[in-house]
């Protein structure tokens, strides 16, 4: 078993010493039973009111992806970073899940089947609940004109792989606080 760090938010939790990933994707935490039996503690009405709160306020992000590979691995830096995450495969699953999910920053692929990058952008412009939705386009096609397209649809933000993960979060961040203004994003 491979054990990893919850991340910086999630650096030290009582009683857990990490998780794992099983196949399929699904995070289990790993229990620190001696730690649990030394030192236990209570759950009070506090800390689970400051729990809900805290979900309440967490961020939502929505990667949508052809590639589950490329999705799962976006969808876990983002995870690591305290976001709440889902994923969909194609703009259509995209837009099902929007109803159910809410995100407040869209992540999308270019190319994908059934609905691409530029028609969810498109389809989500022409809404009024989410014509103002940050979009994150991230895509390995590199020329101008396919940054010019993906801007003329309406995408907030256009990152090119291969990425590095600072960029990414910091694309993310500006999506998230528009107030952040970085002179080099077009």
């Amino acid at each position: 078993v491979m054990v990893k760090t919850m991340g910086k938010y999630l650096a030290r939790v009582h009683g857990i010493s990490g998780v794992t990933i099983l196949g399929d994707g699904t995070l289990v935490p790993l229990l620190n039973v001696p730690e649990l039996l030394a030192s236990p503690i209570e759950v009070t009405a506090a800390v689970a009111d400051l729990a809900a709160a805290a979900r309440q306020k967490a961020r939502r992000i929505l990667v949508v992806d052809d590639s589950l590979s490329v999705r799962k691995a976006l969808m876990q830096l983002l995870q690591d970073e305290a976001f709440e995450v889902k994923g969909a495969g194609d703009g259509m699953e995209a837009i099902r899940a929007i109803e159910k999910f809410d995100p407040h920053v869209v992540c999308t692929d270019l190319e994908m089947p059934n609905m691409n990058g530029l028609e969810l952008t498109q389809h989500l412009r022409m809404k009024e609940s989410t014509q103002h939705l940050p979009i994150i386009m991230i895509t390995s096609r590199s020329m101008d004109k396919h940054r010019d397209q993906a801007m003329q649809a309406g995408v907030d933000f256009y990152l090119t792989k291969p990425y590095t993960e600072s960029d990414l979060l910091k694309h993310v961040n500006q999506a998230l606080n528009p107030a952040i203004q970085n002179p080099s994003t077009p």
